[in-house]
């Protein structure tokens, strides 16, 4: 399941680098659940052909990540300021919530 989410996590952040067609299959494999034979059907073509889209869109999603390296600069930035957020006063701590939300939203 751990691959699913980070799949659907990478889509979110480079989704836009992949062409319509792979981010209509990655979207539907990982965000809908929707089997190889679901999106062959849906997409018109065979399981084959929708399994090898799946595979090389992937790649690229983990290539983009491993030299991009966004994700995990954000977790990491989230990371950072929910322990400021623990160790703060009230103010700054709803003032750093709210950054944390507007990052969250990116």
């Amino acid at each position: 399941m751990l691959d699913h989410v980070k799949m659907g996590l990478l889509a979110d952040y480079y989704g836009g680098l992949l062409t319509e067609h792979q981010l209509k299959i990655v979207r539907g494999y990982y965000d809908e659940d929707l089997s190889l034979n679901e999106l062959a059907e849906i997409t018109g073509i065979s399981r084959q052909a929708v399994h090898d889209i799946l595979r090389r869109a992937c790649d690229k999603l983990l290539r983009y990540e491993q030299k991009l390296g966004l994700v995990a600069k954000i977790a990491c930035l989230q990371a950072r300021i929910e322990d400021v957020i623990v160790s703060t006063d009230t103010k700054t701590a709803d003032t750093l919530r709210n950054i944390l939300d507007e990052i969250k939203e990116i």
